[in-house]
């Protein structure tokens, strides 16, 4: 069996295809034979909907958020390091100005470790982006 949206092959029984999400419960959801990507529907031949479309805009939407969640730690990092350099002046040069820069590295460990994970989480769906839209491009060029 295969699904009559995207033409994968689909298992037995399965509600939803695998590849592109589509519903196999509705009517003509499922095609005996791989389908083309033009479906016959009343007599007239229709474009199937792009399947990565929803996909790619929920990525992009995802990897946005993730970013600007990126710039807000960013700054907040900056500030602190801004507050230290303009206080360490007035610190005396020796051990207490040594504790004063632990001090600043103990209080951006915690914001640089949410860095470094939010920056290969952007980094993974990033790849996955660039996955779904070299499927999308072939499923086009399949589409011609």
């Amino acid at each position: 069996m295969f699904c009559s949206i995207c033409g994968q092959s689909v298992k037995d029984g399965a509600r939803f295809c695998e590849h592109c999400g589509t519903s196999l419960q509705e009517p003509d959801a499922i095609a005996a034979y791989g389908s083309s990507k033009v479906s016959l529907t009343q007599g007239r031949y229709r474009k199937q909907a792009d399947p990565y479309k929803d996909q790619i805009s929920q990525l992009k939407l995802q990897i946005r958020q993730l970013k600007l969640n990126l710039k807000q730690i960013n700054s907040g990092m900056a500030t602190t390091r801004a507050q230290y350099n303009q206080t360490a002046a007035f610190v005396p040069r020796g051990l207490l100005r040594r504790g004063y820069k632990i001090t600043e590295d103990i209080r951006l460990l915690g914001p640089q470790q949410q860095k470094q994970r939010l920056q290969q989480e952007i980094m993974t769906l990033e790849q996955q982006l660039l996955g779904l839209q070299q499927a999308q491009m072939q499923w086009k060029n399949g589409q011609d």
